[in-house]
């Protein structure tokens, strides 16, 4: 049995974890109802495109011509949409609650979600949301919608106590579970048939939160808890489950006795990989089918004086040829159910078909490294999905699956959901 509640995201109206330059007290070059405005956009444009939450924010800025769009304006924008997708399940379950005789759709849905987040989550005036979203709402709907926000809004502020401490239970209606969790249907069924009610419940509150920003130098690793400020040591960013998980590669090679093994990092990009694996003195050859994201990797070699460790080799020439290899790592294409927290448009973009769809591709990139494989050699298959589905993959005759390994956001560190094993080819017995 889990509770959970709203947690402020923002310690004051304007003051952005992460962002040193936002202020209290601060302000854009946009108003307040503008960039709400802007919001509702680039929410729309996010569940058409079923793109990442950044591209869709670019995508919509980009067509205002002529206006100037400040720190400030992105972040708080950024900060809504991100906020409204992590929590959708939750405000669409209390927007519909007071919703009785007709369930609102469309922009005006998207108002009232920006609006119930703020006066949920955030330490945010109650006139201000509610004045904000009805002035923006009147202005592209009319009096009617704009009175029917109001009244929704004003509701939700009156019982705002009740729903911060919302809780739910295995014995909870799924209708209440499947909102308080905040993940689509199917998404939320298959992991609590493959996991349980308990991990499910907390996998769900724990991805509602922000996600820390980690940033690897060397050997040493870090919460950047005020954002970049430009006098960080040369290092990268990389989630801490990732860090974790390269330490363990590295800790396995030099188990195996491996002096110069030659390592394969199939689906490099953007590098952080291979730069652990360069970092520790291992030469490494990486590649990955998408050419400008393969170029990173090149750029973050260079900019770290790795370049000598590192062989970028297009992904043709590895995938055509003969060449065969002591360790293949394939960080394999997934449906990215680990990361929702730091993106958490994926929540809502991904369906089981795409999962099936994946699992082709999974399965195509271990038959390859299968062929590709020295004698006594191992494949690290590794995804950010905590779908057992994905991290299960069919393997084959012959071959056997090692040691696993897992993080998940509920526990510490905290970071992203990732899920490693080791594939070897099997002892004969005899």
């Amino acid at each position: 049995m889990k509770s959970g509640s709203f947690q402020p995201e923002f310690t004051q109206f304007g003051m952005l974890p992460g962002n040193s330059k936002s202020g209290p007290g601060q302000k854009g070059a946009q108003s307040l109802v503008r960039l709400r405005e802007l919001a509702v956009e680039i929410l729309a444009q996010a569940g058409h495109s079923k793109g990442p939450l950044e591209e869709a924010m670019t995508t919509v800025l980009s067509r205002e011509s002529g206006a100037t769009f400040q720190e400030f304006d992105r972040s708080w924008i950024f900060e809504l949409c991100s906020g409204v997708l992590r929590y959708r399940g939750r405000l669409d379950f209390i927007i519909d609650t007071y919703s009785l005789k007709k369930k609102p759709t469309g922009e005006i849905r998207r108002f009232l979600q920006t609006g119930v987040f703020q006066l949920l989550a955030q330490d945010t005036p109650v006139a201000l949301v509610v004045s904000e979203c009805v002035q923006a709402i009147r202005e592209m709907d009319g009096e009617a919608p704009s009175k029917f926000a109001n009244a929704i809004l004003r509701k939700v502020a009156d019982s705002k106590e009740q729903w911060q401490n919302w809780k739910v239970t295995e014995q909870s209606p799924f209708e209440e579970q499947l909102a308080w969790c905040s993940l689509p249907e199917w998404f939320f069924k298959k992991l609590r048939k493959e996991r349980g009610s308990p991990w499910t419940f907390a996998f769900s509150e724990a991805v509602l939160t922000r996600p820390n920003l980690w940033y690897r130098s060397g050997e040493d690793s870090s919460i950047l808890h005020d954002g970049f400020r430009g006098d960080e040591p040369a290092g990268y960013v990389q989630d801490i489950s990732n860090q974790l998980l390269v330490k363990e590669v590295i800790g396995e090679i030099e188990k195996l006795g491996w002096r110069q093994p030659r390592i394969l990092d199939l689906c490099s990009a953007p590098g952080g990989k291979s730069l652990g694996l360069a970092s520790a003195g291992f030469s490494v050859i990486a590649t990955d089918i998408d050419e400008d994201r393969l170029e990173k990797v090149r750029e973050n070699s260079v900019r770290l004086g790795l370049s000598a460790k590192i062989e970028i080799r297009p992904h043709a020439s590895v995938w055509d040829g003969t060449d065969c290899y002591d360790l293949i790592w394939i960080d394999a294409p997934c449906s990215s159910t680990g990361i929702i927290r730091k993106h958490p448009e994926i929540k809502w973009n991904r369906g089981w078909h795409d999962v099936e769809r994946l699992a082709l591709q999974q399965e195509e990139l271990i038959h390859w490294a299968r062929a590709h494989l020295s004698p006594g050699g191992r494949i690290l298959y590794s995804t950010c999905s905590m779908l057992k589905t994905e991290n299960e993959p069919q393997l084959g005759s012959g071959m056997c699956f090692g040691r696993r390994m897992e993080w998940v956001p509920q526990l510490e560190p905290k970071g992203d959901g990732i899920h490693a094993v080791w594939i070897e080819m099997q002892k004969i017995q005899g």
